[in-house]
Order: structure tokens, then C-alpha cells, then sequence
């Protein structure tokens, strides 16, 4: 009936796109409102080990030791660094982890904005589909890895995993100081595991697109090399694996390992036990999903705009990080749980199939009515977002004040509460580093 009416059906289209736009907003001071109530500015007793590091690095001068050295499977030499200014500057009160989490999650949000943005099929009130990229990255999931600062691991991750696919992307297209783009690529890809180790996946992503936009055999070479020779010095300087590592391999492992991996991808939902087949249904429909965008996109090879090539680049990042989870994590526990943390990870993956379906979905968009009925479906898509970011927001808030309060009566007394005995994996270490730290006056 609208296209009976065009000026109403104009009117409608506008409407349906600031209301995305709204719904966008609101999501955006949402984050920030969760993030605020759900701060922890007390040390984790993971944290006390990064402290104290530091401290003893100071006092014999191994700087590059103490950067270096690993912890777990990871070597956290933007944490330390990050944790040396803390308990320099602001007496390991965590504020520091906190400002670069938050200044990262918004970078990648914006990165991730603007690249739907400049999209040449986005045009006109289309364009407010945009928005829809950094709301699947600012949720309340997000917001938490900001206001933890343990959790600000992953943020830091994921801001050079995004930069280094954008900047690829920009040297790709030939363009002038082509060469140094890529090798600002480079170095965002060794930055990118210097928090966490889920960054080493960027290297197969990094040659993935190398190859889709047919650069020389100098650089898929180079990229190659540099990838292997980097990932094999950072875990020949680790430790052997830890409980994580599979115990065994049979049928029921690998069942175990192939719930965990639905699991993950079905993050957040799966953290709500009520809703574990459904999040787990959804992440088996996601793994098909994105399986079939790689495998047509090496199939096929049409010329493809940058958006989809990092597109392409975030799933191939979201499914290897997955994967990985699923190999070096499943065995922690008896049962298949998994941390919120994660969420921001699996996030990348919901961008990248966005990226992939938000510009074909466009191009079939060619008259009024479909315009609409594609902005609809934004609106709707936007409106979801927001009622689970209101939903999870108050779960976040009220786990805060349990963790924040179990930690506060454990400084005091030095007891660990039932129920929280995840945050103390050695409570005598833990209660006794935080009266040095008093003593110390930090």
C-alpha cells in the first residue's frame, strides 16, 4: 500500500532509519552506564601476580624478563606494561586496565562503523544500517571485559585484530604508500597477541586476504614466514600446556569438545543454562553460516569490496579462536562452562556475517518497498540488541556487586565465600600479597 503513497513511504524510511540510529545511541549510553555500575576497582587476585612481577622487576632491573615472561599460554606484554604505569601511577587501583579496555572498545566500535559506513552500496537512508556493526560489539558482554580489569585481555586483542584486517585492506587496493599500510598490518598482527594469545589467529586471516587480493608471491611468502616463524618462537617460550589440554581423545571427547565449540559460539545466550539448547542451536546455525561464506568465497573469488574481504577476515578470526577454545579449554572443567568474557570474541563473527549480508541484502533492495522492509528488519535486528542489553545489564550489575563484595570481606578477613572460589585459585598467596601491598603502601 505505501508504494501507493510514495511521500509516506519516503517518510516511513526515514523514520525506520532514526529509529536504528536511536536505538544505536542508546545501546552506546547503555555501555557506558553498565560499564560504570559494574567497575571493579579492587585487585583480582590474578592481578596481585602482574603487581607483584613488576615489583620485583623493578628492584633487579629485568625489564625485558618481566615483559616477556608468560603467563599460562599467553605472554601479556601490553598488560605489564599497562600494569607497571597502574601500580606506579595509581597504586594498582586496576583504573588504568579499565581507561585502555573502554579507549579500545570504542576504537573498534568506531573502526567497525565507519567501514559499513563508506560501503558504496550503503546510500541514503540506508546508510543507518551502519549502525548495526558496533551495536553486535558494545554490549553489555563487552562492557564487563572493560570494567574487569582482567577481562581487558580481550578489547586490547580484538582493537589490533580489527586494525590489522582494516589496514591489510587499505594496502590491498593498490592505493599510494600501499607497502606501508601492509606492514603497518604487520605490526598491528604481532601487537594483537601481546595481550592475549587468541591473537595469533590473525595470521591465517592476514594470508586469507593477502591471497584474495592477489598480491605478489613476495608478500604471501613474507606473510607466511613471518606468521609461522612468529607463532613458533611465541610458544616455544611458553609453558608446556596446562590442565587444559585434552586428556584423552575418544568419542565422548570429542563430543565434549564439539558441545564446547556450539557452546562458544552460542555466547552470551549459553551462559543462561535455561537457554542452553537454544544458544546452542544458534551457534551450530552460525559454525554452517560461516563455513559456507569461506568456502564460497574461496570458490568463487569475484572481485569483492573491502567490506566483505574483512568481513571474511573476522570470521576466519571468530572460527580459530573457537576452534582453539574448544582444543585448549574444554577439559578446565567436568562441565562445559564458559566465561562471558568470551562474548566479545564471538562477536567478531556476528560483524563479519553482517558484513557479508548487509551489501546483498542492499543490492536486492531495489525498489521503495523492499527499502523498507530492509530497514524493518534493521529496526528490529537494533531493537533486540537493546532489550538483551537491558537484560543482561542487570545480571552484569548484580554478579559485580557479589564479586565486588566477596573480594572486599576476603581483604578483610582472608575467607573465601562458597560460591566464589573461582576468583581465589590460591587464596593464602592471594591474601598475603594484598597485606604486602599495604605495607608497601600501593
Amino acid at each position: 500500500m505505501l508504494i501507493l503513497f510514495p511521500n509516506k513511504a519516503i517518510a516511513v524510511k526515514i523514520f525506520l532509519a532514526a529509529t536504528i540510529v536511536a536505538a544505536a545511541i542508546a545501546q552506546f549510553v547503555l555501555f557506558v552506564l553498565f560499564l560504570d555500575l559494574t567497575m571493579i576497582l579492587q585487585p583480582y587476585p590474578e592481578m596481585l601476580g602482574w603487581i607483584f612481577s613488576y615489583l620485583d622487576a623493578r628492584q633487579h632491573g629485568d625489564v625485558l624478563g618481566y615483559l616477556w615472561a608468560p603467563h599460562n599460554q599467553h605472554h601479556f606484554v601490553i598488560i605489564r606494561v599497562l600494569a607497571a604505569m597502574d601500580t606506579a601511577a595509581f597504586k594498582a587501583s586496576g583504573i588504568l586496565f579499565v581507561v585502555a579496555a573502554t579507549i579500545a572498545t570504542i576504537i573498534s566500535a568506531l573502526i567497525i562503523y565507519l567501514e559499513f559506513w563508506r560501503d558504496k552500496q550503503l546510500t541514503g537512508s540506508l546508510r543507518a544500517l551502519a549502525c548495526l556493526g558496533p551495536m553486535l560489539l558494545l554490549t553489555t558482554a563487552a562492557a564487563v571485559d572493560c570494567s574487569i580489569p582482567t577481562n581487558s585481555v580481550f578489547p586490547l586483542s580484538v582493537v589490533f585484530l580489527i586494525a590489522t584486517l582494516v589496514l591489510f585492506c587499505r594496502g590491498g587496493e593498490f592505493a599510494p604508500y600501499a607497502g606501508a599500510w601492509r606492514v603497518a598490518a604487520l605490526i598491528s598482527a604481532v601487537l594483537a597477541s601481546l595481550s592475549n594469545a587468541v591473537g595469533l589467529v590473525i595470521w591465517p586471516a592476514l594470508l586469507w586476504l593477502a591471497w584474495r587480493f592477489g598480491v605478489s608471491k613476495r608478500w604471501l611468502i613474507g606473510i607466511a614466514a613471518l606468521g609461522t616463524g612468529y607463532g613458533l618462537f611465541y610458544v616455544s617460550t611458553l609453558p608446556s600446556f596446562g590442565p587444559g589440554r585434552p586428556s584423552r581423545i575418544d568419542l565422548d571427547h570429542l563430543l565434549k569438545m564439539a558441545n564446547y565449540l556450539l557452546a562458544f559460539l552460542g555466547l552470551p545466550l549459553s551462559r543462561a543454562s535455561e537457554l542452553s539448547l537454544v544458544a546452542r542451536a544458534l551457534g551450530a546455525a552460525l559454525l554452517v553460516a560461516a563455513v559456507i561464506a569461506i568456502l564460497f568465497d574461496a570458490i568463487q573469488r569475484r572481485p569483492a569490496t573491502r567490506l566483505h574481504l574483512i568481513g571474511i577476515g573476522l570470521i576466519i578470526i571468530a572460527l580459530g579462536v573457537a576452534v582453539l577454545a574448544a582444543i585448549g579449554r574444554v577439559d578446565i572443567d567436568q562441565e562445559v562452562k564458559l566465561p562471558v568474557r568470551y562474548s566479545i570474541l564471538v562477536a567478531l563473527l556476528h560483524i563479519g556475517l553482517l558484513a557479508l549480508a548487509l551489501p546483498f541484502l542492499v543490492r536486492l533492495a531495489t525498489t521503495l518497498q523492499r527499502q523498507i522492509t530492509l530497514l524493518s528488519g534493521g529496526t528490529v535486528l537494533a531493537g533486540m540488541l537493546l532489550v538483551l542489553q537491558i537484560m543482561s545489564g542487570r545480571y552484569a550489575i548484580i554478579d559485580s556487586g557479589l564479586i565486588r563484595n566477596a573480594l572486599t570481606r576476603f581483604e578483610q578477613t582472608g575467607q573465601v565465600e562458597p560460591g566464589m572460589e573461582r576468583l581465589f585459585p590460591d587464596p593464602i598467596f592471594a591474601y598475603r600479597a594484598l597485606k604486602e601491598l599495604h605495607k608497601t603502601g600501593k
